[in-house]
């Protein structure tokens, strides 16, 4: 279960490419050369985690590029980060 204090990363393997400003982004799974399109949330979601800093971190880093609250943006990271988690996209250290 991912906490404000969890430090989350993509695991090795999995690689993250902008598409460019207002495309989102791709996942590949280097692999088995899975591919996941991304919204510009999760892009940039995914561009704040740098594997050092924690969850509650990179919301509030992400609060100063979305107009939305922070309970809401919180819970929706939370969400995404579980799904992500879920399907071994992302992983915490």
């Amino acid at each position: 279960m991912i906490q404000d204090s969890s430090v989350l990363s993509l695991p090795e393997g999995v690689s993250c490419q902008p598409l460019g400003e207002g495309e989102g982004a791709v996942l590949l799974v280097i692999e088995s050369g899975q591919l996941f399109t991304c919204n510009d949330t999760t892009s940039a979601f995914l561009a704040a985690l740098d594997g050092k800093r924690s969850f509650a971190d990179v919301v509030q880093t992400l609060l100063e590029t979305f107009d939305v609250s922070p309970d809401r943006l919180r819970q929706d990271l939370m969400a995404l980060a579980e799904e992500l988690q879920k399907e071994g996209l992302l992983q915490i250290h």
